[in-house]
């Protein structure tokens, strides 16, 4: 039978069936007693139509009228009641229970029946706890950060207990912190509840307030669940409710927290490897724009480590605890869709989230932005500007992302010719890099190359080779035309195949001979450079790689060889001191 559910008012949690009709008010005699002075004798009517299978709601002229989801029932006004619908009373709030729909087979022996086929609307509970929880549930679920969760935590609250403000907060050493509010942009907790939910895990309430902990399994509580409502004290029924929402919302807290924590460990936090002037210039512009919320654009040849510089930037930011999340812009206008704004699921593919969602309080890494197809960038542009993301249950919701781009080229200058949306560059404004190619930083290829060499060589347990000489002249010639990613290759394998040798001139690939030996010098200056090169290289052979007698043997003071050094790439051999 359909019923009408009492959840708030003198009569809260009764429930009455509607058999025939309903009568509610303030007189005795009706169906519904209510003692409320804000309800009329007879104030209002539910009755059955059979014959439509509905259930009609009309108030019967009460002074204070009749609310049915928020608005005002005219005189005589008959309104049909849907699942879930919300009526109000005076200081009564009912919602209203479709009949409860049985889907199960016919008892073996009895006669065969039609299948029967019910909208999963109407299967799923729409009313009472179980919908609270339900309702819940599904949202936390579909948390992709720990502050979605608590944001989404609070509103639930609010929505199950019909609370006027609701609260997820965080302990700390610095005391309770308010980490989502629902229903007003404070709240103020009695200490007494905190300390009840925080040190002895309890429900702690007064007639118009209840705090319950944010727990997990196995754990102490680390934060609490708070509600308050003017109108009416709250139940057991709802304290038990409060406890079992401050439990769902600690589990998956603690979920998405884990989760964060194994992604970011799989990130490679590494500070950028150079210490030459071109690249200490863009490390330290990173550092700067590490700290603004401010879109950031990295731009530069291929292989100059963009993206690793990215996770850089992300990592000294204030959204380094924060998800990180990568999008590859080249893919097919399709794929890039999928990633950046999901897909619905569909039958033999589960629904897929939003990158822009996934990266709610954390960075969004749009790499090669440059190729990303203007439909999509149109879209994504959009959605900036709102600031909000494809919700998993349809719609948007808003978000807090960060973008961090990398292109080829600045967006701002593409976009002036046409070769970008403008609308995105627009979005994209703020921060734009360049990354250096390595031959404007060729001080830095010796360290890389003993940086990556060594990696290469652990790989299989052991130690780096020793580069000869000439074969660290010839690296350190060698014009890398892709730059960083070329020279980690070519150092990891001469790692892997050399490991605890000897590295010369025979052992490095054709491509590194060859490119080197054809860059011989043309000017003057050129032809100048390689001969004083050569001459520090033999002064530090000869005096057996101490620098002080090198510097003596050049008749130049020390530290003009140290400056000269790191100009040409020059470093002692292993295990010399200078």
């Amino acid at each position: 039978m359909p019923a009408l559910l009492l959840l708030t008012g003198p009569s809260a949690g009764r429930r009455y069936e509607v058999v025939s009709q309903l009568t509610l008010g303030r007189s005795p005699s009706c169906d519904i007693p209510l003692e409320d002075d804000q309800v009329s004798r007879r104030h209002a009517q539910l009755f059955l139509d059979t014959v439509a299978g509905q259930v009609r709601l009309r108030d019967l002229g009460s002074t204070n009228g009749t609310l049915l989801n928020g608005q005002r029932l005219a005189l005589q006004e008959e309104a049909v009641l849907r699942p879930g619908d919300r009526m109000r009373v005076g200081a009564t709030i009912a919602v209203y229970e479709p009949p409860p729909v049985s889907i199960v087979d016919e008892p073996s022996g009895a006669p065969a029946s039609e299948p029967q086929h019910v909208p999963i609307e109407e299967v799923l509970p729409h009313v009472g706890a179980a919908a609270a929880m339900y309702s819940a549930g599904t949202a936390l679920l579909g948390a992709t950060s720990e502050a979605m969760v608590l944001r989404r935590l609070s509103e639930e609250t609010a929505h199950a207990l019909n609370a006027d403000r609701a609260a997820a907060l965080l302990s700390g050493p610095e005391g309770l912190r308010t980490a989502a509010v629902s229903g007003a942009a404070s709240v103020e907790v009695p200490r007494a509840l905190v300390q009840a939910a925080l040190e002895r895990k309890e429900l702690g309430r007064t007639d118009t307030a209840l705090c319950s902990p944010l727990v997990a399994s196995g754990g102490m509580p680390f934060g609490v669940l708070y509600v308050e409502r003017e109108e009416s004290p709250f139940t057991e029924g709802e304290g038990q409710l409060l406890a079992s929402l401050g439990r769902l919302g600690g589990e998956a807290y603690t979920a998405v927290r884990s989760r964060a924590e194994a992604e970011a460990a799989e990130l490679p936090w590494v500070t950028p490897l150079g210490t030459s002037r071109a690249f200490r210039g863009v490390v330290e512009e990173a550092r700067r724009a590490a700290g603004s919320a401010a879109p950031v654009v990295l731009y530069g040849e291929p292989g100059t480590g963009k993206a690793l510089l990215a996770h850089f930037l992300h990592g000294k930011s204030p959204r380094a605890l924060g998800p990180w999340v990568t999008v590859e812009c080249r893919q097919s206008l399709e794929a890039v869709e999928v990633a950046l704004f999901g897909r619905a699921g569909a039958p033999g593919q589960p629904p897929v989230t939003s990158a822009v969602l996934r990266a709610d309080a954390g960075t969004l890494l749009l790499r090669h932005v440059e190729a990303l197809p203007r439909p999509a960038a149109e879209r994504l542009a959009r959605m900036l500007a709102r600031r909000a993301a494809p919700a998993r249950q349809g719609g948007e919701e808003p978000v807090d992302v960060r973008i961090v781009a990398t292109s080829a080229s600045p967006v701002s200058r593409l976009a002036s010719r046409g070769e970008f949306d403008a609308a995105l560059a627009r979005g994209l404004a703020g921060f734009e890099l360049e990354v250096p190619p390595l031959r404007e930083r060729r001080g830095d290829v010796p360290v890389l190359l003993e940086h990556f060499a060594l990696r290469g060589a652990r790989q299989g347990g052991r130690e780096a080779p020793v580069l000869g000489p000439e074969a660290r002249r010839l690296l350190a010639e060698y014009p890398w035309p892709q730059n960083v990613r070329e020279l980690e290759l070519v150092a990891e394998r001469l790692g892997r195949v050399y490991a605890a040798g000897h590295v010369g001139i025979p052992q490095l690939p054709p491509e590194v001979r060859e490119g080197a030996v054809g860059q011989a010098p043309r000017t003057l200056q050129e032809q100048v450079a390689r001969l004083e090169r050569d001459a520090i290289a033999e002064a530090l052979r000869e005096s057996g790689w101490k620098k002080v007698r090198a510097a003596e043997l050049l008749g130049i003071s020390r530290p003009t060889l140290d400056r000269k050094m790191e100009e040409y790439g020059l470093t002692l051999e292993r295990g010399t001191r200078g």
